[in-house]
C-alpha cells in the first residue's frame, strides 16, 4: 500500500504569497493526502485567505493557528498533526511545480534506504524573475553524489555533515521518512532562524539522502525573507544557538571526533564573523558582545581591538 503524504506549510503574515503557495499544491501531478498549514500568529489576512481558499478547493487542508512562536514551532505542530508516513515542506512564499510530489515521492519508494529526498529549485526576485539555481551553488557543487540516472542521485559524500556546516544549505523543496524526523523530534523551536540548516544536519546523521536534479519548485527572495541580509546580524546568535545544540546532542546524533571538531571550529570562525557584524553595523551590542566572547576565549585579544576601532571608525 502507498504511502500517505502530508505537505506542511508554515506562514506567518502571508496573505500575499499563501494563495500562490496552495494553487501550486492544488496543481500537482500527485495530489497530497492532506495538506496542513499553520498560521504562526499572522497579524494580516493569511487566516481568510487560507480558509477561503480552502472552502472552493478539492484538497484536504488542515487549517491551525498558533500564537507567534516562530517557523520551527509552526512545522512542529504540522508534524504533530499529521497522518503521513512521508512529510514534505513548503514555505508560504515559495512555489512547487507541478511534478514535485511525484517526483520526490517516487524517489522515496524506489530507494527504500533513503531517508528524505529533496530536489533543485529555481532562486526568484521579487518579480519571480529566476536569478539561479540552488543546486549550482559552488558549495553544493563539491558534495561527491553519485548520478543514479532518470533524473536522480544519491548524495554519498562522508564528509556530507562537515560540508553543510559551511553552508551548503540543502533546499526545503523536501520529503522526509516520518519516522526519522521523528527520531531528531523535529526543528529546534528555540531557533528562529537557520532552524532549517540544523533539522538538515541532524537528519544527515540518520541515512542517505537523494534528490531530483531537476528544479522542482522556486524559492523567492524579498526583503520579508528571515533570510534576508536585513536580518543578517539577527541570525548570528541563532546560528550559535544551533552549533551549540548540536553539541549537545552529540551522543544522541553519534557525532564522530572529527564532526565535533568541525563544529567547534566553525564556533570560532562564527564568533569573529559576529562581532565584527555587530561593530560594522555599529551596533550597540557591540562591546558587551566581544567583552563576552573574549572571556570566553573564543575572539582573540587582536580581535576585540579591531571590532572596537571599527565600531569608532562608523561613528566618526
Amino acid at each position: 500500500m502507498d504511502a500517505k503524504v502530508s505537505l506542511i506549510i508554515p506562514a506567518y503574515n502571508a496573505g500575499g504569497y499563501i494563495e500562490r503557495a496552495l494553487a501550486s499544491v492544488e496543481n500537482q501531478t500527485q495530489k497530497p493526502d492532506e495538506v496542513i498549514v499553520i498560521d504562526d500568529g499572522s497579524t494580516d489576512d493569511t487566516a481568510a485567505r487560507v480558509i477561503g481558499f480552502s472552502e472552493k478547493s478539492n484538497l484536504n487542508i488542515n487549517f491551525e493557528k498558533q500564537e507567534n512562536k516562530g517557523p520551527g514551532a509552526a512545522r512542529n505542530l504540522g508534524i504533530k498533526k499529521s497522518v503521513g508516513e512521508i512529510i514534505a515542506f513548503l514555505d508560504a512564499d515559495d512555489i512547487v511545480y507541478p511534478d514535485f510530489l511525484k517526483q520526490v515521492v517516487w524517489g522515496l519508494r524506489q530507494h527504500a534506504h533513503w531517508i528524505a529526498c529533496f530536489s533543485d529549485r529555481d532562486i526568484v526576485d521579487i518579480n519571480g524573475r529566476p536569478t539561479s539555481k540552488d543546486l549550482d551553488h559552488p558549495k553544493f557543487r563539491t558534495i561527491q553524489k553519485k548520478d543514479l540516472g532518470n533524473g536522480f542521485a544519491e548524495l554519498t559524500d562522508n564528509s556530507l555533515f562537515s560540508k553543510m556546516l559551511e553552508g551548503s544549505v540543502i533546499p526545503m523543496t523536501i520529503a522526509c521518512r516520518r519516522e526519522h524526523v521523528e527520531a531528531i523530534a523535529g526543528f529546534d523551536e528555540d531557533i528562529w532562524l537557520g532552524q532549517d540548516k540544523i533539522f538538515m544536519l541532524k537528519l544527515i546523521k540518520r541515512g542517505t539522502f537523494g534528490y531530483a536534479v531537476n528544479s522542482l519548485g522556486t524559492w523567492q527572495r524579498h526583503d520579508k525573507n528571515l533570510t534576508h541580509e536585513s536580518n543578517s546580524l539577527r541570525r548570528f546568535p541563532y546560528s550559535d544557538l544551533g552549533l551549540q545544540r548540536l553539541l549537545d546532542t552529540r551522543d544522541r546524533l553519534g557525532l564522530t571526533a572529527e564532526e565535533l571538531t568541525q563544529i567547534k571550529t566553525t564556533q570560532a570562525k562564527l564568533a569573529t564573523q559576529w562581532v565584527y557584524a555587530a561593530s560594522n553595523k555599529h551596533a550597540a551590542e557591540t562591546f558587551p558582545l566581544a567583552y563576552r566572547l573574549f572571556r570566553e576565549r573564543r575572539i582573540s585579544f587582536g580581535c576585540l581591538i579591531k571590532c572596537t576601532l571599527r565600531y569608532f571608525v562608523r561613528s566618526i
